[in-house]
Protein backbone atom coordinates (compact mmCIF):
# COMPACT_ATOMS: atom_id res chain seq x y z
CA UNK A 1 0.00 0.00 0.00
CA UNK A 2 2.91 2.23 0.58
CA UNK A 3 4.46 1.61 -2.57
CA UNK A 4 0.86 3.21 -4.22
CA UNK A 5 0.46 6.02 -2.50
CA UNK A 6 3.95 6.77 -2.83
CA UNK A 7 3.64 6.54 -6.60
CA UNK A 8 0.44 8.43 -6.37
CA UNK A 9 2.41 11.33 -4.83
CA UNK A 10 4.80 11.32 -7.44
CA UNK A 11 2.68 11.21 -10.16
CA UNK A 12 0.77 14.09 -8.64
CA UNK A 13 3.91 16.42 -8.32
CA UNK A 14 5.28 15.11 -11.77
CA UNK A 15 1.63 16.66 -13.09
CA UNK A 16 1.56 20.05 -11.33
CA UNK A 17 5.46 20.33 -12.24
CA UNK A 18 4.53 20.29 -15.69
CA UNK A 19 1.21 21.88 -15.49
CA UNK A 20 3.32 24.97 -14.15
CA UNK A 21 6.08 24.63 -16.53
CA UNK A 22 3.64 25.69 -19.17
CA UNK A 23 2.15 28.24 -17.81
CA UNK A 24 2.12 31.21 -19.87
CA UNK A 25 3.93 29.27 -22.93
CA UNK A 26 7.16 28.58 -20.80
CA UNK A 27 10.40 27.16 -23.00
CA UNK A 28 13.47 26.50 -20.75
CA UNK A 29 12.02 27.09 -17.36
CA UNK A 30 10.77 30.67 -18.53
CA UNK A 31 7.59 32.25 -19.60
CA UNK A 32 8.35 34.40 -22.97
CA UNK A 33 4.81 35.68 -23.28
CA UNK A 34 5.26 38.80 -21.01
CA UNK A 35 8.16 41.48 -21.45
CA UNK A 36 8.23 42.46 -18.10
CA UNK A 37 8.78 46.32 -17.15
CA UNK A 38 9.45 47.26 -13.78
CA UNK A 39 6.09 47.38 -12.93
CA UNK A 40 4.30 46.78 -15.82
CA UNK A 41 3.94 43.61 -17.95
CA UNK A 42 2.97 43.91 -21.93
CA UNK A 43 1.20 41.09 -22.92
CA UNK A 44 2.77 39.81 -26.60
CA UNK A 45 -0.02 37.72 -27.44
CA UNK A 46 -2.47 40.64 -26.93
CA UNK A 47 -0.67 43.47 -27.48
CA UNK A 48 -2.31 44.79 -23.53
CA UNK A 49 -0.12 46.12 -20.63
CA UNK A 50 -1.09 45.49 -17.18
CA UNK A 51 0.14 46.95 -14.46
CA UNK A 52 1.83 43.90 -12.49
CA UNK A 53 0.52 45.07 -8.69
CA UNK A 54 -3.29 45.64 -7.75
CA UNK A 55 -4.98 48.70 -7.15
CA UNK A 56 -3.37 49.87 -3.28
CA UNK A 57 0.07 47.99 -3.88
CA UNK A 58 3.23 49.09 -6.09
CA UNK A 59 5.84 47.86 -8.06
CA UNK A 60 9.25 48.09 -5.17
CA UNK A 61 11.61 48.07 -7.94
CA UNK A 62 12.77 44.28 -6.34
CA UNK A 63 10.49 41.96 -8.41
CA UNK A 64 7.33 42.61 -5.67
CA UNK A 65 4.23 44.42 -4.41
CA UNK A 66 4.78 46.85 -1.88
CA UNK A 67 1.68 48.30 0.37
CA UNK A 68 -1.63 46.71 1.15
CA UNK A 69 -4.02 45.64 -1.46
CA UNK A 70 -7.11 47.83 -2.13
CA UNK A 71 -10.58 46.77 -2.41
CA UNK A 72 -12.77 48.93 -4.66
CA UNK A 73 -16.53 48.81 -5.68
CA UNK A 74 -16.44 48.82 -9.41
CA UNK A 75 -17.40 53.03 -9.13
CA UNK A 76 -14.19 53.60 -7.49
CA UNK A 77 -12.33 51.46 -9.63
CA UNK A 78 -13.16 53.21 -12.65
CA UNK A 79 -12.17 56.37 -11.11
CA UNK A 80 -9.19 55.14 -9.27
CA UNK A 81 -7.99 54.38 -12.78
CA UNK A 82 -8.47 57.52 -14.17
CA UNK A 83 -6.52 58.77 -11.67
CA UNK A 84 -3.34 56.17 -12.46
CA UNK A 85 -3.51 57.95 -15.67
CA UNK A 86 -5.25 58.73 -18.80
CA UNK A 87 -4.58 55.08 -20.33
CA UNK A 88 -5.32 52.67 -17.92
CA UNK A 89 -8.88 51.37 -16.98
CA UNK A 90 -10.55 48.45 -15.49
CA UNK A 91 -10.11 45.68 -18.09
CA UNK A 92 -13.22 44.27 -19.83
CA UNK A 93 -14.25 40.57 -19.39
CA UNK A 94 -11.73 39.24 -22.14
CA UNK A 95 -9.30 41.19 -21.45
CA UNK A 96 -8.96 40.01 -17.72
CA UNK A 97 -9.51 36.52 -18.77
CA UNK A 98 -6.73 36.52 -21.58
CA UNK A 99 -3.85 36.47 -18.81
CA UNK A 100 -5.94 33.69 -16.92
CA UNK A 101 -3.77 30.23 -17.44
CA UNK A 102 -4.91 27.05 -16.16
CA UNK A 103 -1.28 25.46 -16.25
CA UNK A 104 -0.10 28.06 -14.00
CA UNK A 105 -1.81 25.53 -11.31
CA UNK A 106 -3.21 28.21 -8.37
CA UNK A 107 -3.35 31.36 -8.46
CA UNK A 108 -4.07 31.08 -12.33
CA UNK A 109 -1.66 33.38 -12.57
CA UNK A 110 2.21 33.31 -12.98
CA UNK A 111 3.42 34.94 -9.86
CA UNK A 112 6.63 36.39 -11.32
CA UNK A 113 4.54 38.23 -13.68
CA UNK A 114 1.80 39.04 -11.78
CA UNK A 115 3.15 39.15 -7.48
CA UNK A 116 0.60 39.96 -5.44
CA UNK A 117 -2.17 37.61 -6.10
CA UNK A 118 -3.85 37.39 -2.19
CA UNK A 119 -6.45 35.08 -1.49
CA UNK A 120 -9.48 36.52 0.80
CA UNK A 121 -10.62 34.77 4.34
CA UNK A 122 -13.37 33.39 1.82
CA UNK A 123 -10.15 31.63 -0.13
CA UNK A 124 -11.04 33.73 -3.50
CA UNK A 125 -9.21 36.34 -5.30
CA UNK A 126 -11.75 38.32 -7.45
CA UNK A 127 -10.78 41.21 -9.83
CA UNK A 128 -13.38 43.38 -11.75
CA UNK A 129 -14.05 43.92 -15.33
CA UNK A 130 -16.66 46.48 -17.11
CA UNK A 131 -18.97 43.87 -18.69
CA UNK A 132 -22.22 43.70 -17.46
CA UNK A 133 -23.60 39.83 -16.86
CA UNK A 134 -27.45 39.81 -18.50
CA UNK A 135 -30.23 42.29 -17.41
CA UNK A 136 -29.72 42.14 -13.47
CA UNK A 137 -27.16 45.44 -13.29
CA UNK A 138 -24.08 42.62 -12.43
CA UNK A 139 -20.68 43.06 -13.66
CA UNK A 140 -18.36 39.61 -14.57
CA UNK A 141 -15.41 38.98 -12.18
CA UNK A 142 -12.51 36.46 -12.50
CA UNK A 143 -10.94 34.54 -9.37
CA UNK A 144 -7.66 34.00 -9.91
CA UNK A 145 -7.48 31.24 -7.44
CA UNK A 146 -9.32 29.15 -9.42
CA UNK A 147 -9.84 30.84 -12.92
CA UNK A 148 -13.47 30.99 -12.89
CA UNK A 149 -16.20 34.07 -13.57
CA UNK A 150 -18.72 34.87 -11.56
CA UNK A 151 -20.71 37.52 -11.45
CA UNK A 152 -21.33 40.70 -8.35
CA UNK A 153 -23.09 44.21 -8.13
CA UNK A 154 -20.80 47.09 -8.88
CA UNK A 155 -20.87 47.78 -5.17
CA UNK A 156 -19.51 45.06 -3.92
CA UNK A 157 -15.61 45.90 -3.04
CA UNK A 158 -13.36 43.44 -4.84
CA UNK A 159 -9.27 43.40 -6.26
CA UNK A 160 -8.31 45.59 -8.88
CA UNK A 161 -6.06 45.09 -11.95
CA UNK A 162 -5.61 47.71 -14.34
CA UNK A 163 -4.36 47.31 -18.53
CA UNK A 164 -3.97 50.23 -21.14
CA UNK A 165 -3.54 49.13 -25.01
CA UNK A 166 0.07 49.50 -26.33
CA UNK A 167 3.06 49.71 -24.35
Amino acid sequence: MKLTLGLAATLCVVMMTAAVAACYDRANGAQHRFVLNDGEAFDTKTGLSWKRCSLGTDWDGKRGCAGELSFASLDEAEQLAKAAGPQWRVPSGPELESIVDHNCGSPVVDKAVFPDISVTDEGTAQYWTTNAVGMADLFYVFDFVDGRPDGHSRGVHLAVRLVRTGK
